[in-house]
């Protein structure tokens, strides 16, 4: 509209006063100089395959993340190896299903019933569970739950020095929710973090780097 050639429109200021994480079409040019592993400020909090369930209540109640990586040691190489992505909400429901084993090894025996796409399905309306909602024992919290087949084994992931802009590019135009990060070289551990759409917005690389406000960049196209 024509208002839109003067000032930004409605619906943009709303977006801006509520605080959303709304990410525009474009990467902001300074982009272009930061790093994917620039911006990977957050604190990273893995889980094993074979996790203990008390471990598992601790990683929900002392962070409010969306996803959690899963770490699997290689017996070839003698050193651990990324295995995939588990969501928040399917933690919760292995916690209320108690989907426990009680040791660290699986067995035929430790299969119990199969969970259906219902119960892992994201509530439609509400908050959902929250880990405080499941009542364990202390004996529970020693039991294991067994994440494989409950990860995602392939999520996006980019190297740790792919262009900060790059980056942004491919987890707009893909509508992503996590991308993960892992070491170019070796010596790190198998992932060193995961953007979201909170680490692409411009006041957060800004508070990081304050020095690029001072700076006139052309706007990437």
């Amino acid at each position: 509209t024509i208002g839109d050639l003067f000032n930004q429109s409605v619906y943009d200021q709303i977006v801006l006063i509520k605080g959303l994480p709304f990410l525009k079409e474009h990467p902001e040019p300074y982009m272009k100089h930061l790093t994917a592993l620039d911006v990977c400020t957050g604190s990273l909090v893995t889980l094993s395959g074979l996790e203990r369930v008390g471990r598992i209540v601790e990683a929900l109640e002392a962070t409010n993340h969306n996803g959690f990586p899963v770490i699997d040691d290689n017996p070839l190489y003698n050193k651990p190896i990324f295995f995939g992505l588990i969501l928040r909400s399917h933690l919760l429901v292995l916690l209320k299903q108690r989907e426990f084993l009680p040791s660290n090894t699986v067995t035929f025996t430790d299969q119990g019933k199969p969970l259906s796409f219902v119960d892992l399905a994201k509530p439609q309306s509400g908050k959902g569970m929250r880990s405080i909602d499941v009542e364990l024992t202390q004996q529970e919290r020693e039991m294991f739950i067994d994440l494989h087949p409950f990860t995602n084994t392939s999520p996006y992931t980019v190297v740790d020095a792919m262009p900060l802009a790059k980056a942004f590019t491919l987890f707009r135009r893909l509508s992503l929710r996590h991308l993960c990060v892992v070491p170019k070289t070796s010596g790190k551990g198998p992932i060193v973090g995961i953007l979201t759409r909170h680490d692409f917005m411009p006041e957060h690389i800004l508070n990081l780097y304050p020095h690029l406000k001072q700076t006139t960049w052309k706007r990437l196209r």
